[in-house]
């Protein structure tokens, strides 16, 4: 099926291999130095054209031309994710550990809770991660996991193991880090 106002074709045997092509465009006499597609199903399949005619030729390509329905639904679907494989996103809260957030952009526990809430900043934020609690006004709370961290990652019952050393040494700094927050905020005093 022939494209309205594309350039007939030149069918003189030539081979395209050659370094001076000749346009593809039904006696056209000058060199082809533009590739323009053959079809949808042979994109890498070339015609080569001089500036003239590829342009002629650009005018007219369609590439969704005699896709009709389903399949050319399916063909702009597949186009939509430059024809690679996609996925649905999940739904629902991401996992704590996936990432970090300094922004606190997934912060769902305190995004509902309005301009009145106190913002608690990046470094209090990652405090709080590393006693595992979501923050609270309640420093009985607080010391209370504190204490449990403590025991359960002391070098003495780890047999001085360096992680549980650093991750002890990270506790004891998110603790005080929260308790100064909490003492200065105006909430529970801290003891």
């Amino acid at each position: 099926m022939r494209r309205a106002n594309a350039p007939d074709l030149n069918n003189n045997g030539e081979d395209e291999t050659h370094s001076h092509r000749r346009c593809a465009a039904d006696g056209c006499l000058q060199e082809g130095n533009y590739p323009a597609p053959k079809s949808r199903s042979a994109l890498r399949d070339y015609l080569w054209f001089c500036l003239e005619h590829v342009r002629e030729y650009n005018k007219s390509w369609n590439y969704y031309e005699g896709l009709q329905g389903a399949a050319l639904e399916a063909e702009i679907r597949r186009a939509t994710t430059w024809e690679r494989p996609s996925w649905k996103f999940a739904t629902g809260k991401p996992s704590e550990n996936s990432f970090e957030d300094p922004l606190g952009l997934f912060d769902f526990e305190n995004r509902d809770a309005g301009p009145a809430a106190r913002q608690v900043p990046p470094e209090e934020r990652r405090a709080w991660k590393i006693l595992q609690l979501s923050p609270v006004t309640d420093i009985d709370i607080v010391k209370k996991q504190y204490k449990r961290l403590v025991k359960q990652n002391h070098p003495d019952k780890n047999g001085g193991d360096a992680a549980a050393e650093e991750r002890l040494k990270d506790i004891n700094l998110a603790y005080s880090l929260i308790r100064k927050s909490l003492a200065t905020s105006g909430t529970t005093a801290a003891h």
